[in-house]
């Protein structure tokens, strides 16, 4: 079983794995929510209870949160307080009425898949979905059940786990991931030089239309083709834009950064990722979550520019100017890319999981 709170930043990232795992013959279950059925590999089962969803969540959390001033008390409360409380009885039920998985892989945010497990007496590995180090996670996530999975599969470049302890880590490929549904953009005049860019605020948008607005429009000026994604965008209020801008709810991502030159971005890990697996320079608008530390450490590493919510008219264009024309940011980038690469594969890991 893979197990998933059911958003997209916390599914995606382990379908390139539960892709492996069915390829190679296992049988596959995917616990996240009934929107995802049809578009994961193997059966997609319920992670949380019918009727329980985000609002509900973070009303619950709120009143969990004992220090307001403390920045990680809001986390820990929704994924080491709440979350639990929903997932460990479903997936408790759920092997009640079909059986017991040999192997439960869930993201790190999912405490409860860890903890139901466990008391299952079922081997669990957590799946990094953080840039933040495991033990980070582990620590920042553990709450009145506590954290009970010790082995982590981690998708971070190995130059940035130098510090972590080695124990308990396995390093994976960033591996892009798209579904059946998602489209294949195409643009009017295909023969216009000059840069193709993609520009998105994720799957979760924080309701930044006007930032989003800005960052297209921006793009727009120095870019010939720009891909605007995002299914938790309203693009409806984005009003008339350039005819070389292309709206998609859901793209084919990685068939959109093959052919990016760069990624304009609120700064959420598996985009962060998936840029950096493709050599895609990035400027991020970070929103809200990690997006924040994410785009911090991209700043620090030289692999990006920031641009933040309240900025001076042009600084969007101006940072990807500067990104296509910075020889060694793109050389930096390039260099990530290779690590990535020689990281072992979602079917080498399988195999270190199952062997």
């Amino acid at each position: 079983m893979f197990a998933a709170l059911p958003a997209y930043g916390h599914v995606l990232p382990l379908a390139p794995l539960a892709l492996a795992a069915q390829e190679a013959g296992h049988q596959v279950e995917f616990a996240a929510s009934a929107e995802f059925a049809g578009r994961l590999p193997g059966e997609v089962v319920n992670s949380v209870a019918d009727g329980v969803d985000l609002q509900r969540v973070e009303r619950e959390a709120a009143s969990e949160v004992t220090d307001p001033q403390d920045p990680l008390a809001w986390p820990r409360a929704i994924f080491g307080v709440v979350t639990p409380r929903y997932v460990v009885p479903t997936l408790r039920a759920h092997w009640s009425a079909t059986g017991l998985p040999d192997l439960v892989v869930h993201e790190g945010m999912n405490v409860g898949a860890g903890i139901a497990a466990a008391e299952a007496g079922v081997r669990a590995v957590a799946f990094n979905i953080s840039l933040m180090p495991p033990a980070f996670v582990r620590d920042l996530v553990r709450g009145e059940m506590g954290y009970p999975t010790d082995t982590t599969i981690d998708p971070r470049p190995a130059s940035w786990c130098r510090d972590d302890p080695p124990g308990g880590r396995i390093p994976i490929r960033t591996v892009a991931w798209s579904d059946a549904t998602a489209a294949r953009p195409t643009w009017p005049d295909e023969s216009r030089d000059g840069p193709t860019a993609f520009v998105t605020l994720g799957t979760v948008s924080f309701g930044a239309v006007e930032v989003l607005r800005r960052s297209v429009l921006e793009t727009a000026d120095v870019c010939t083709r720009v891909v605007v994604a995002g299914p938790g965008a309203d693009f409806d209020r984005l009003g008339s834009l350039p005819e070389h801008v292309h709206l998609e709810r859901l793209v084919d991502q990685p068939y959109v950064l093959k052919n990016a030159d760069v990624a304009i971005h609120h700064g959420g890990t598996g985009t962060v990722l998936a840029c950096l697996e493709h050599g895609v320079p990035q400027v991020i608008t970070p929103q809200g979550a990690d997006q924040f530390p994410n785009a911090d450490l991209l700043v620090q590493r030289g692999l990006a520019r920031l641009v933040p919510n309240v900025a001076s008219a042009g600084a969007c264009s101006a940072a990807i100017v500067s990104v296509l024309e910075d020889g060694d940011l793109r050389e930096r980038v390039d260099s990530v890319r290779r690590e990535i690469a020689q990281m072992p594969t979602p079917d080498e890991v399988l195999r270190m999981l199952t062997g």
